[in-house]
C-alpha cells in the first residue's frame, strides 16, 4: 500500500468521526506529535485531496483549519512554515504561516448600528443586545464591528444561517469579526458562510487560503477572477480549479 492510499484511509476514518471537536483533537493531536516531515504530509494529502474536491479530504481540511489556531498547535505554526517553504511547499506555508499582511487602513472603519437610543450604546450594552430574541434588534446586531459581539450574537439560538452571511459579507469590515465567524464551528460546517467569509476582501489570508479548497467550482471561479480578493488567493483558487479539472480528465481517460 502506497502512502497516498494509506492517507486516503486515515482522512475517511476522520472524516467518519461524528463528534466535531473529537476529529479536530486527532489532528491536533497528530500535528503536535509528529515530527516536521510527517506533519507536512499530512498537512499537504488533506490539502491536496480537498482541492481535488474530495469530501474526506475536505472534512479534513476544514478540521485542520480549526487545528491551526489550537493552543496545541499554533505554537509551532511558525516552524511548520519554515519547513513547508524548505520543502517548497508554499501551498502549505501560506496558510500555516503566511506573510504579514499589508496595512488595510486605506478602507473606512466600520460603522456602530444606530439603536434608535438617540446616543452611541456602550460595548457593554451591545454585548447585552447580542443575546436578544428580536427579530429587530439581531438585524442591527449583525452590523456591529466588535469581534466580542459578534461571538456571543453567533452563540444566539435566534440567530439564522442567513444572518451570519450578512455580519461575513458586510463591507468593510472587521477582519477579526471575520476570524470569529470562522473559529465558530456552528456555523462555518455551512457552506454558505464559509463562501462569505472567502469572499470577503478583509478575510485574513491563512483562513482564505484554507477555506479555498472547501468551495465548489462555481464559487471558485467568481473567487478566481474577483478584483476585491488579493492576488494570493486568486492564484490559490486558479491552482485548485486546474487541480479539479486535471482530476476529471484522468478520470475520463
Amino acid at each position: 500500500m502506497n502512502d497516498g492510499d494509506e492517507e486516503a484511509r486515515l482522512f475517511r476514518r476522520l472524516a467518519q468521526v461524528d463528534e466535531l471537536d473529537m476529529r479536530v483533537g486527532v489532528v491536533c493531536e497528530r500535528l503536535e506529535s509528529t515530527p516536521n516531515d510527517g506533519a507536512l504530509r499530512f498537512l499537504d494529502a488533506a490539502y491536496r485531496l480537498a482541492a481535488a474536491g474530495d469530501s474526506d479530504g475536505q472534512q479534513v481540511l476544514l478540521a485542520v483549519g480549526w487545528a491551526m489556531f489550537d493552543p496545541r498547535v499554533e505554537p509551532r505554526r511558525p516552524m511548520l512554515g519554515a519547513a513547508a517553504r524548505r520543502a517548497e511547499l508554499h501551498h502549505i506555508a501560506d496558510f500555516v504561516a503566511p506573510p504579514s499582511a499589508e496595512d488595510e487602513g486605506s478602507d473606512k472603519a466600520p460603522r456602530i448600528p444606530d439603536f434608535g437610543r438617540g446616543r452611541p450604546l456602550t460595548l457593554g450594552e451591545r454585548k447585552s443586545l447580542a443575546r436578544t430574541h428580536e427579530r429587530r434588534l439581531i438585524q442591527r446586531v449583525v452590523r456591529d464591528p466588535h469581534p466580542d459581539v459578534i461571538r456571543i450574537l453567533l452563540d444566539n439560538p435566534s440567530l439564522t444561517e442567513e444572518d451570519v452571511v450578512r455580519v461575513c459579507a458586510r463591507r468593510p469590515n472587521d477582519s477579526e469579526v471575520l476570524r470569529t465567524v470562522y473559529l465558530h464551528r456552528r456555523w462555518v460546517v455551512r457552506y454558505r458562510p464559509r463562501n462569505a467569509i472567502l469572499r470577503n476582501p478583509r478575510t485574513p489570508l491563512d483562513i482564505g487560503l484554507l477555506l479555498a479548497p472547501l468551495l465548489r467550482t462555481p464559487e471558485l471561479k467568481e473567487a478566481a477572477t474577483s478584483s476585491e480578493l488579493t492576488a494570493p488567493l486568486r492564484l490559490s483558487c486558479k491552482s485548485i480549479l486546474e487541480s479539479r479539472a486535471e482530476r476529471a480528465s484522468t478520470r475520463a481517460d
